[in-house]
């Protein structure tokens, strides 16, 4: 087996320019990257790690350092992570993105892994442009069966994950805004089916997936990776 490309997390960490908290829980804060020109359009990004404590936003802040340098102007999102208390997640992710939703014309969530399956999920209740999943956990049954990161599923729920089918991308409707999901073929931590799986569900030529052969599932938020390349073009097609 390859080893799997965790050096993501070994970059220095990008400060933002500037931070916003929107509730009380330190948890609950805004990092902003902006490019010399702000422009118009707004990338709302949302870190995984199977929504546990121990992962936070910072290992995504070098992706928002480099995605600001490509002239875009992102918010990198924390949320609160509490084991058996799902709707605190998916109720800040809600709560951040309503604090900048009016400062800009569009707003395009990119959520990694347990971030991507928040921004299925929040592409439903929100008014959004679009959405880019890498390798999203896109099944909460599926990932329950598979007991994926030794029962993650069961500790965010705090229940079966039959039990809420609310907060499942697989059992939601697919939102009607254009969604490009990117997953590697070598990604251990969210199988590939899971993606392929979503995209199966629906005919529509606003929902697509990009595969990428012999990649991992980390390497999708390292800056020095080809993704950058993939997601620029997709944030270019729809700006």
């Amino acid at each position: 087996m390859v080893p799997e490309d965790r050096s993501v997390f070994d970059l220095p960490y990008a400060q933002p320019v500037e931070s916003l908290s929107y509730g009380k829980s330190s948890d609950q804060v805004i990092d902003f990257y902006q490019p010399k020109e702000r422009n118009d359009s707004l990338i709302v990004l949302i870190h995984g790690g199977y929504w546990r404590p121990e992962y936070d936003r910072k290992h995504l802040a070098p992706l928002a350092e480099k995605l600001s340098e490509n002239g875009w102007s992102v918010a990198l999102i924390e949320y609160r992570r509490i084991i058996g208390n799902p709707d605190a997640a998916m109720g800040d992710v809600i709560s951040a993105i309503g604090e900048v939703e009016s400062k800009y014309k569009k707003l395009i969530l990119i959520g990694h892994s347990a971030g991507g399956h928040l921004a299925l999920l929040a592409a439903n209740k929100l008014k959004l442009s679009a959405v880019i999943a890498l390798a999203p956990v896109s099944d909460l049954l599926k990932a329950e069966e598979l007991d994926l990161d030794e029962g993650a599923v069961a500790d965010f729920l705090g229940a079966p994950a039959s039990l809420r089918i609310d907060l499942d991308p697989m059992r939601q409707p697919i939102p009607s805004i254009p969604i490009t999901l990117i997953h590697g073929s070598l990604d251990i931590r969210v199988p590939i089916g899971f993606s392929r799986n979503y995209v199966q569900r629906a005919s529509s030529s606003d929902l697509k997936l990009i595969e990428l052969e012999g990649v991992g599932h980390f390497e999708l938020v390292d800056p020095r990776h080809e993704t950058l390349r993939l997601i620029c073009g997709e944030l270019d097609g729809w700006n």
